[in-house]
């Protein structure tokens, strides 16, 4: 993370404002489609999908009419939302951004020629907006660019789109371009209309906030927005919000090592791993990874190869997870005294996962 001079109060003030105007944006009711537009649903972890048509979106929700019933699905149980009449450029760029290729998203983009979306319902055209937005800002967010750029482009869309079911991850969006230039008051700011959302997006924009901290080293800080993400009540059925708050705890695990508190980290981490199925790649890659984290901490290396290794072996399915996994590994392979193996994960890195923050942190870093 790069630390830079916090903006000044009239900058902050301005932040709020633009932030607040926002909240009532997407607080007002939603305006329905004055034709329904044919779409496929999925929910996470589905392998068939809804055809339905949409009839309205907020950030809280999304209405659909089956045919046989009208109903309001929230977003945090949307895993991806399909337009029938989209163009395929756009379903394949939707797709490479979901697996966090932003460059072949950005390209996929490129292959449309002006007028694809001419006559096509706002629904589309916004999907579009929303697609090239967070191609350019997810970008900049993890390996570099025009860091300017990409913030434009993201406001610029939140303001356009402030009722979209996206509007939610484009303010995480925002706060962590913010963050990545320094801004930690504004990235906190960001995150503040997560506040208003369900208990998913409460937890994520507790942890967010810890994760702020945590960049700053402010781990006594850090570890309480960590413990109070990870006790927000939520239904015990809401799988989404359960996932979250064992990332929250993961956080706090990392905090509390960086306190001193090595033994109390590992045990919490275990906890998670013990909870959770091993179908929870994300969350047990996040454990494991953490693991690691606090076995490097401590200077036990041997112990934080077998973690990190475990991340890229077996629980590898997440790219953010496995990148942080071959960062690690590639710099204790290097203390191991075993510069091909370290030689070889750098390149898997830069290779596999070229758009996030560990493949930029492993170019900015030189090779033992």
């Amino acid at each position: 993370m790069i630390h830079q001079t916090v903006s000044t109060c009239g900058a902050r003030a301005g932040f709020m404002m633009v932030a607040a105007a926002c909240l009532v944006a997407w607080a007002t009711p939603a305006a329905r489609a004055a034709d329904p537009v044919e779409a496929v649903l999925f929910r996470p972890g589905a392998r068939a999908g809804i055809e339905c048509e949409v009839v309205s979106v907020t950030p809280t929700e999304v209405e659909i009419d089956r045919g046989e019933k009208v109903e309001k699905i929230p977003v945090e149980q949307i895993d991806q939302l399909s337009f029938t009449a989209e163009p395929d450029a756009l379903r394949d760029a939707r797709a490479a951004l979901d697996r966090g290729d932003f460059a072949q998203a950005a390209e996929e983009l490129g292959r449309m020629e002006a007028g694809d979306l001419d006559g096509l319902p706002p629904l589309i055209v916004a999907e579009y907006d929303y697609v090239k937005a967070a191609a350019g800002g997810g970008k900049v967010a993890g390996g570099g660019g025009d860091l300017a750029a990409g913030e434009k482009a993201v406001r610029a869309y939140l303001a356009k789109h402030a009722g979209s079911h996206h509007f939610f991850p484009m303010q995480e969006l925002l706060s962590t371009l913010l963050a990545r230039g320094g801004k930690f008051d504004d990235a906190a700011a960001a995150l503040a209309p997560l506040d208003k959302g369900s208990p998913t997006f409460r937890v994520r924009a507790a942890a967010g906030r810890g994760r702020l901290l945590f960049d700053q080293r402010k781990y006594a800080e850090a570890s309480r927005e960590f413990v109070t993400a990870s006790q927000l009540p939520t239904d015990p059925q809401d799988k989404a919000s359960a996932a979250q708050k064992l990332s929250a705890e993961v956080g706090q695990a990392r905090c509390l090592a960086r306190l001193g508190k090595a033994d109390d980290a590992i045990a919490a981490i275990s906890k998670v791993i013990d909870g959770s199925a091993p179908a929870d790649d994300r969350v047990l890659g996040e454990a494991y990874n953490a693991l690691g984290d606090v076995h490097r901490v401590a200077g036990k290396d041997q112990d934080a190869i077998v973690a990190f290794l475990t991340v890229d072996l077996v629980y590898n399915k997440d790219g953010d997870n496995e990148a942080e996994a071959l960062f690690n590994l590639a710099q204790l392979w290097d203390a191991a005294k075993s510069p091909l193996r370290a030689k070889k994960t750098r390149q898997d890195l830069l290779d596999q996962y070229p758009d996030t923050v560990w493949a930029r942190k492993t170019t900015a870093a030189p090779t033992q």
